[in-house]
């Protein structure tokens, strides 16, 4: 069976591909012109198209002649790219997808779509956890693209009939990118994130300045592990997937017939503390261990019963297995996935 994987340069895309292939697709990748890590790509030994996915063109023509389209490409806010190249790439590409396939002399058989957990606006100060039936109202333009690509599958499936599932991600991580986790930069990256382009502060316009002088304090001490709550001490929760679980996940919505039409969130385990894993990245790197208090909480997340009940998905992965990996990765020893 011919299979496209946009984005198969990804921390998903490549350990999606080496999987699928052992399972006896017929790959064939898309990545984008000057791709830091076509290498990795090049290395797993299928048919690579070099072309920008956002040229409907090129996306169409890569879509020509596949049996499933498992669409990993995206593209995230960074740099000083315009928020139109993430409606371009995330969006219009995935109808440029869509056509190339109704264009196709091959009927699909599938095209899975991977979007985000923050279409549910996961920025919430109190406890939730989202079912895939939530009312979804992004708050950022990159989980708005995602929405918008729901969509469109969902009405290319309703037009035209073509077999489409959804998939919720939620922060994947590979095993080289695990032991690096909950550093001052990183969490001042998402603040800073947050509050850029004169953006509404989701935690609280009142709690800006604290949490910037919180911020500027514990950057003096950059290898720091951050275990963080809130101000009555509640633990903000990490809501973190291994690559792996994704992985397993998205092969079980592709290969079942029930998840036609469907969408799942497509988590990892349940949340872990940011103490427990601060606690646990500070025995296995030695890297000091600050408690944080800021003045607002972080934790939403996502359910995967649906996934569990309809696909028999099983994430495997805790943050302690995480860890282990991410260990063994560091002293040499073979694993069974690809770095990003």
């Amino acid at each position: 069976m011919k299979a496209l994987i946009t984005g198969i340069s990804g921390r998903v895309g490549a350990n999606l591909a080496r999987q699928m292939k052992g399972r006896g697709y017929d790959i064939r990748g898309l990545v984008m012109p000057d791709d830091p890590q076509a290498g990795k790509a090049a290395r797993l030994g299928v048919e690579l198209i070099e072309a920008d996915i956002a040229d409907a063109d090129a996306a169409r023509a890569a879509a020509a002649g596949v049996d499933v389209i498992v669409h990993q490409g995206a593209q995230i806010p960074q740099g000083t790219d315009p928020a139109e190249r993430m409606l371009d790439v995330n969006t219009r590409a995935t109808m440029s997808l869509l056509e190339g396939a109704l264009a196709s002399g091959a009927p699909l058989k599938r095209f899975v779509l991977a979007s985000t957990y923050q279409t549910y606006n996961p920025f919430v100060t109190s406890p939730v956890s989202f079912e895939e039936a939530s009312p979804q109202k992004p708050i950022d333009i990159y989980a708005l693209t995602k929405l918008l690509s729901e969509e469109i599958c969902l009405c290319y499936m309703r037009e035209y009939g073509l077999p489409v599932t959804i998939l919720r991600y939620s922060s994947i991580k590979a095993v080289n990118e695990v032991l690096g986790m909950l550093h001052p930069a990183w969490l001042n990256y998402f603040i800073e994130m947050t509050l850029s382009r004169n953006r509404i502060p989701w935690f609280g316009a009142e709690h800006v300045e604290e949490t910037k002088a919180i911020m500027s304090e514990l950057l003096a001490t950059p290898d720091a592990v951050c275990a963080v709550s809130d101000a009555d001490g509640r633990p903000w929760e990490l809501v973190v997937t291994d690559v792996r679980d994704v992985v397993d996940g998205t092969i079980l919505a592709l290969e079942s017939e029930r998840a036609i039409g469907e969408a799942f969130n497509m988590t990892g385990p349940p949340p872990v503390t940011y103490a427990r894993a601060a606690r646990l990245l500070a025995d296995a790197t030695g890297r000091p261990y600050r408690e944080v208090s800021m003045p607002f909480w972080r934790g939403a997340k996502a359910t995967t019963d649906k996934a569990r009940a309809t696909l028999g998905y099983d994430p495997q992965y805790s943050f302690d297995k995480m860890v282990q990996t991410a260990l063994a990765y560091q002293r040499g020893e073979p694993i069974d996935q690809i770095p990003n």
